[in-house]
């Protein structure tokens, strides 16, 4: 009983006694004197039988005992009502029973069933009233009949509350056992969450700061031994330091700032941010093309991001790895269904047509990214080029957010790139 209130599941027991006393007075209309001394005992029984099931069990057998030698009033005087409250204390002993020596409240049942027989059948005057015929004097065969009939009744009704107390408390420890794993799933969802933001994380940041401090170490390298005979190309070095830096900064502190609920970023083209990249890179060496086909549209926040990271990432790698000198092919397919990312570059002569893919990171972490935004991603080498080609499904949300001034096109500064008419035109060329 009060199985999801633990707090009141104490209460129950002196509750119950409680109200058995009270209805039983009203009914027999006690005055509690010596003739309420059996009461008395089974209600004491019952409210201690959860928290002391052995004393309420061994206290049930005791008043019965006690009224069968004739020690307690005998039926006719104390009532036939006290006999009901046995079943109660024997409910409320096997709730509060631990595992060991289980069949105790049982052979309890049967021993209180078999005590009540005797004191009905002690008590002469009231096994005459309950039958209205004269029993005694009649052959032993009729009145082992009486008292089997008696027996069995007493003790089916003491042993089916005890089964109702069995059932209660296996439903009561299911219900906790499926709390506990209900928790347990609880915590380690939690923990399955945390470690997922925290890869997250990881990924962000070997994105923002992986591709910055190439460039910033690039031009660092270059720095030194161009400072004294060209101090122009120190002044542009210096320059992409600091505003590589600074948009690692800004970038980083941005990431941050996803931590703290907020509003979802409206969908947009990625152009701008795809034209500050190529630009960044063109000045550090690595010359790169832009190029759009197909009708661009509005990409949400989450994928719009995930285009950038993966252009820097690919880009990067080229950057570390590949023949700057060759620069590097930056393409975004769009069509109805989706927007394909190809990033193409020329492997350096030290490469031996392998690129690094540390685990983690590098290309496994663009894989992670790309499925993560709903998408694929594949990576295809040959002797002399290297390849990233990946695939973002366009979603509903897309299509119901269309930009209705129209997406903004790379197209639109002629020196970055070229739509799918003309030639590509060379990213960040220096003048």
């Amino acid at each position: 009983m009060f199985t999801k209130i633990p707090s009141l599941r104490v209460l129950a027991a002196p509750a119950t006694a409680m109200v058995l006393i009270l209805a039983l007075a009203v009914l027999e209309d006690r005055h509690f004197d010596q003739k309420s001394a059996l009461l008395l005992a089974l209600v004491t029984a019952v409210a201690v039988a959860e928290l002391l099931p052995a004393a309420a069990l061994g206290l049930v057998l005791v008043g019965l005992t006690l009224q069968c030698l004739r020690v307690f009033p005998l039926v006719f005087q104390s009532g036939v009502l006290n006999y009901a409250v046995v079943p109660v204390a024997l409910f409320f002993a096997v709730l509060g029973w631990g595992q060991r020596s289980r069949w105790v409240p049982a052979a309890a049942a049967v021993v209180s069933a078999g005590l009540v027989t005797a004191t009905w059948f002690t008590d002469q005057t009231w096994i005459n009233f309950v039958f209205g015929t004269q029993i005694y004097g009649r052959g032993p065969l009729r009145t082992l009949t009486y008292a089997f009939l008696i027996f069995g009744a007493f003790a089916a009704l003491n042993l089916a509350a005890c089964a109702a107390g069995t059932a209660m408390k296996r439903a009561s420890r299911s219900q906790r056992a499926q709390k506990a794993a209900e928790e347990r799933l609880r915590l380690t969802a939690t923990e399955l969450a945390v470690e997922q933001e925290r890869n997250r994380i990881a990924s962000e940041l070997h994105d923002v700061l992986a591709h910055s401090l190439t460039i910033i170490v690039s031009q660092a390298d270059g720095m030194r031994f161009i400072h004294r005979t060209e101090p122009e190309a120190v002044d542009r070095a210096a320059g992409v330091i600091s505003e590589s830096a600074r948009t690692a900064l800004v970038e980083t502190r941005r990431l941050v700032e996803q931590f703290s609920p907020a509003p979802a970023c409206p969908a947009s083209h990625p152009g701008s941010e795809l034209r500050d990249l190529a630009r960044r890179l063109g000045d550090s060496g690595l010359q790169v093309r832009l190029r759009e086909t197909g009708a661009p549209w509005p990409v949400d926040g989450h994928r719009r991001q995930a285009i950038v990271r993966l252009a820097q990432e690919s880009l990067t790698n080229a950057f570390k790895h590949g023949d700057r000198s060759r620069g590097a092919d930056l393409t975004l397919d769009w069509d109805n269904d989706g927007v394909e990312l190809r990033v193409l570059s020329t492997l350096g002569p030290d490469d031996g047509g392998q690129r690094p893919e540390r685990a983690g990171h590098g290309i496994p972490g663009m894989r992670a990214r790309a499925a993560a935004a709903g998408g694929r991603l594949e990576t295809t080498r040959d002797a002399r080029s290297f390849s990233v080609t990946a695939w973002l499904p366009r979603t509903a949300a897309d299509r119901n957010e269309a930009d209705p001034d129209g997406p903004e096109v790379m197209a639109e500064d002629p020196g970055v790139t070229a739509r799918d008419t003309g030639d590509p035109v060379l990213a960040g060329v220096k003048p």
